[in-house]
């Protein structure tokens, strides 16, 4: 889904949710739509304790790089990562996504992240200075106050001077320079090693100043990275074109400087588990096999199902019961989910979805026979939708829906 996902999508989602609360009376739901985080958190735990261990030891230099399909739960397990580490003393751990950020350019970008990492240094500055205060003032009074005590002063000026330019594009080279050396700085001065965790990376190439900055910002990023000290960068990415740019192609720029972790879906014994713990209602083993067939067992739709499954009162869950709340989420919620991120594509890549639907996976003779077009226009449209992270080429001449759910909407909705 787009850069709007977080404060788009589930901002439309729990609004639903909302209102489907004050229907049935207020019932304690336990189910997420948001990252699972604390108690909401399920299974990944050896893949914590590695990251834990490898980020918070200054002899190891290399961060991680999630990479996995959307919905997946790699934003989960980075804000497990910034939940677990919130207390140590020697570190601090700043989270950021790009899919956040209202408005896609430079500017917000910059000012979004150092208002960001500010933030994470908030309770070191107000302990160092024994002002308490400064745990309730907003982001610009602790601004204002590292430049009046002289620390960074110098850094943030520069960056401050650049972004209130208007007569020409910004420097986004220096930018990308002082805002790591700000890093840099706030971890030597508290003496802490900064995790910076940038979530769907590589969506910094589509960011604009003027035009879109391309690749030549990660190049920038991959050559302040090797000078970094006190900072050790992670990043994730859910299309595998854009990180193959980023990091996992041998001609990319941060090839082999990433410890690469691919985040798959639950299998079904953790599925079970997940509804299992939280509908505190006996599902069948058929029931569960169900669930997991129809979500794949990606996390978001395993939620999704499970809060469905709150609203009604039938004991024990069965197959059947899952079919139909599954239906029931197609026709409500899936074009509140899928729906803007459809009608973004053209024409033609619509119908080569459609044409694809509710099938396992597709051969290329078929879509075009299907198309009423010859196979050589048919793959551009295909090499278009890898792209944008919406299908994948299984092997030579075959091709699927990556989202299952997208693909069941897709054929609900125009069968």
């Amino acid at each position: 889904m787009g850069r709007g996902r977080s404060c788009r999508y589930y901002r439309l989602l729990d609004y639903q949710i909302r209102r489907c609360y004050v229907l049935i009376g207020g019932v304690n739901m336990s189910f997420t739509l948001k990252p699972a985080i604390k108690d909401n958190f399920i299974d990944r735990e050896p893949l914590l304790d590695e990251m834990i261990t490898t980020l918070t030891n200054r002899k190891i230099d290399m961060g991680f790089a999630l990479i996995g399909p959307r919905r997946v739960g790699k934003t989960s397990i980075l804000r497990e990562i910034t939940h677990r580490l919130a207390n140590r003393k020697d570190v601090v751990v700043v989270y950021f996504c790009l899919w956040d950020l209202v408005e896609n350019n430079l500017r917000e970008f910059s000012r979004q992240l150092i208002k960001t990492l500010l933030v994470g240094f908030r309770g070191r500055i107000s302990v160092k200075y024994k002002l308490k205060r400064l745990l309730q003032v907003p982001v610009e009074t602790i601004y204002e106050f590292l430049k009046a005590t002289g620390i960074s002063l110098r850094i943030l000026d520069e960056i401050e001077i650049e972004l209130r330019r208007k007569d020409r594009p910004l420097d986004a080279n220096m930018l990308v320079e002082r805002i790591f050396a700000l890093t840099e700085e706030l971890g030597r001065e508290y003496r802490v090693r900064v995790i910076l965790i940038i979530d769907e990376f590589p969506s910094l190439i589509d960011l604009t100043n003027g035009k879109k900055l391309g690749e030549g910002v990660i190049r920038k990023i991959r050559t302040v990275h090797e000078t970094l000290e006190n900072t050790v960068l992670c990043i994730s990415g859910s299309i595998r074109k854009t990180m193959e740019i980023v990091a996992l192609s041998s001609s990319s720029a941060f090839y082999r400087q990433f410890i690469i972790k691919r985040i798959e879906p639950f299998d079904e014994l953790l599925s079970g588990q997940l509804l299992e713990k939280n509908l505190k209602r006996r599902i069948t083993s058929s029931a569960i096999e169900a669930a997991y067939n129809l979500t794949k067992g990606i996390p978001f739709y395993l939620q999704l199902l499970g809060r469905q499954l709150e609203r009604t009162d039938v004991e024990p869950i069965n197959k059947e019961v899952i079919e139909r709340v599954f239906e029931e989420i197609l026709t409500e919620e899936g074009d509140i989910i899928f729906s803007e991120e459809f009608y973004r594509l053209s024409d033609r890549e619509r119908a080569t979805l459609r044409a694809m639907a509710g099938m396992e996976k597709s051969k290329l003779n078929e879509i075009s026979r299907r198309l009423e077009e010859g196979a050589n226009v048919v793959s551009k449209y295909l090499a278009y939708l890898i792209i944008k992270g919406m299908v994948r080429k299984e092997e030579r001449g075959v091709y699927k829906i990556a989202d299952p759910v997208f693909s069941s909407w897709l054929k609900e909705k125009f069968r």
